[in-house]
């Protein structure tokens, strides 16, 4: 049995670090000496790529190496699971996360890396006024809970980004380079990422996200007009439009998903000659780049002789395969039989929809009036000043959708900007219509509200998630309208200080190492992101001789977690037997890890003959202890 200690993969987020350098390793393991990079050797292995110059292209901004830093420091806290809040929470795949999304992200990399197919956000756009994010990072989690007023006191301050800090962009950018940093590890390999910013920033974010993404997978900038009237106000020129950043993980894997074709479309086809294949459209059958067999006469129908084609161009196919096309009805001549050959072209032959453009009108895609009035019929606020001031709405977000998932392969798509819940309500929708069945995981920072209706905005997340899950069962549709609520928090387990003088007063705490008002429910979720197990992942509990054991995972994961001296001699076996039949039942394709708290022995005789049960199955158990 292994004694989870400080520093094991259980007690922290992935170390992004360890990781960099075990894939360092695998391809250049000669630069590697004593365990150390060896950057001489390095260099030699990659020749010319190495750059060494002082002058180089990028951006660069005060701060900017402590936010590299910032991602790759990895995170001690935990995600606690809240099923009061929740809606369906034993059979929803939906994840609702109320936390800073930077150390929600870290959290999240162990479990989600490489799963999720389309990741939108919608960062606070850098106007100059202020915006929540931690501004210390000696104790990330602390600070978190501080700043949102978690810790007793009144909560601490906003970040001011003013033009009068001098780092009006340097602190916009401090905050998304580690988060843009940590969501490219979570997207699949034919995912992809949108963007919403205005006009103040998507330069430097276009520049950023070069970095992070590699300029190779930019995709496009999409223009959303978002407001249906001009500003006649405006000072120079009424500010219409937003943009979309798509970049994608890999761009040669990533295909964009068609739009529905428009009546506009498909009424440019017609059947004048009554075909049984249905309605076509005439397409020129001339071509202008030069084919070998591109030139020879036609006799038409009526008699007529038509030399060659145009002067300059060639016909697109060769004459025996024009005459095996006019023999398949597939060359229309005009209806007297005497015009030039066009080829008919089948509204059931061409492609079931349309390739997205790079502007989206709000005509199709809704604007911010749309998307307030939405707000306001998914959530009863006491007051109208508390809505939000540029909320997206739900037709925008389906578009996105529309481009960017499958409809039944059960796509993850995360948004950690979440605000009022726009994208959770989004996937609802279309799944609903479609019969999809992809997912979503939301999350957003507590930001206090000042309003007492929602005194956060995550309350408001919420509410509007409850709401659109009530109108899409409401309609009747079969799908998932529920979602999973969880806390960000610091860890369950209190580790052993060695900082402290009050060795005595430690060792009392310590007689339960589990944080005081914890379940263990939360232990077990704890456990679950460590083993890099889905949020979702269905959870059961059983009682052998009277003590829980959860499972998750399919069964790749069971705990046991009961208070301080409740596993003895006595109920031992019945407990270990117990979970060795149930794992036998749920047969999981992996090795097993079963967690027990060290405390729970009564004493090593039980903790003894607990483990050896297990470890002598004729499939052995990993077994781990808090």
């Amino acid at each position: 049995m292994h004694t989870v200690e400080p520093g094991d993969p259980e007690t922290h987020s992935k170390d992004l670090v360890a990781e960099n350098l075990e894939q360092l390793r695998k391809i250049f393991p000669s630069a590697f000496t004593e365990g150390k990079v060896d950057f001489d050797v390095l260099r030699e292995l990659l020749g010319d790529a190495v750059d060494d110059g002082d002058e180089k292209f990028g951006l660069t901004w005060f701060g900017k190496r402590n936010a590299r830093r910032i991602a790759l420091k990895p995170s001690t806290g935990t995600i606690l699971p809240r099923p009061e809040e929740s809606v369906n929470w034993d059979t929803t795949q939906n994840v609702m996360i109320e936390g800073d999304n930077l150390e929600v992200l870290k959290l999240l990399q162990k479990s989600y890396a490489n799963k999720v197919k389309l990741i939108y956000i919608d960062p606070p756009y850098n106007t100059g006024k202020d915006f929540i994010y931690p501004d210390s990072f000696q104790d990330s989690i602390k600070n978190y809970l501080d700043l949102t007023g978690q810790t007793g006191s009144d909560g601490g301050r906003l970040s001011s980004n003013s033009e009068t800090s001098g780092r009006y962009h340097s602190a916009w950018l401090d905050m998304m380079y580690p988060r843009l940093t940590l969501a490219r590890n979570l997207l699949k390999d034919d995912g992809a990422v949108f963007v919403s910013i205005d006009d103040h920033e998507v330069h430097n974010l276009r520049t950023v996200m070069d970095e992070i993404f590699g300029p190779e997978n930019f995709v496009n900038a999409i223009i959303w007009q978002k407001v249906y009237s001009p500003k006649n106000s405006a000072r120079h020129f009424s500010e219409d439009h937003d943009y979309l950043l798509v970049y994608a993980r890999n761009a040669d894997k990533w295909t964009p998903g068609l739009l529905p074709r428009t009546a506009e479309q498909d009424a440019a086809y017609k059947n004048p000659d009554n075909d049984p294949r249905g309605p076509w459209k005439a397409g020129d059958l001339s071509a202008r780049n030069y084919y070998s067999k591109g030139t020879y006469s036609i006799t038409t129908p009526s008699g007529r002789v038509i030399s060659g084609p145009p002067p300059g161009t060639y016909w697109r196919y060769s004459e025996q395969t024009m005459h095996e096309m006019d023999a398949d009805g597939r060359i229309w001549w005009g209806h007297d039989g005497n015009n030039s050959p066009a080829v008919k072209r089948f509204l059931s032959e061409v492609k079931q929809g349309r390739v997205p453009q790079t502007f989206w009108p709000y005509s199709e895609v809704g604007h911010n009036q749309d998307a307030k009035k939405e707000l306001l019929q998914r959530v009863q606020f006491a007051t109208s000043d508390s809505v939000f001031d540029t909320p997206k709405p739900t037709k925008l977000l389906r578009r996105v959708l529309t481009v960017a998932t499958e409809t039944t392969e059960g796509d993850i798509v995360l948004d950690f900007f979440a605000g009022s819940g726009t994208m959770g309500d989004a996937v609802m929708q279309a799944n609903a219509e479609d019969g999809g069945n992809r997912r979503f995981v939301l999350v957003q920072i507590p930001e206090p509200t000042g309003f007492d209706d929602f005194s956060s905005v995550s309350e408001i997340t919420r509410a509007r998630l409850r709401s659109a899950g009530e109108a899409v069962t409401g309609a009747g549709s079969g799908c998932d309208a529920g979602f999973r609520s969880f806390s960000l928090g610091e860890g369950n387990i209190v580790r052993w200080d060695t900082s402290r003088p009050d060795f005595e007063q430690q060792a009392f705490e310590h007689i339960d190492n589990v944080r005081a008002g914890r379940s263990e429910q939360d232990v077990l979720f704890e456990l679950l992101l460590s083993q890099g197990l889905d949020l979702a992942s269905a959870t059961d509990v059983r009682a052998f001789a009277g003590i829980h054991v959860f499972a998750t995972g399919g069964g790749l994961l069971f705990a046991c977690l009961p208070a301080a001296g409740a596993i003895t001699k006595g109920n031992t076996e019945e407990i270990a037997q117990g979970i060795i039949a149930w794992r036998d039942e749920l047969k999981p394709e992996a090795d097993v890890t079963v967690f027990l708290k060290d405390v729970a022995f009564a004493d090593d005789v039980a903790k003894a003959n607990f483990v050896a049960i297990l470890e002598q199955h004729e499939s052995p158990f990993v077994v781990k202890s808090l």
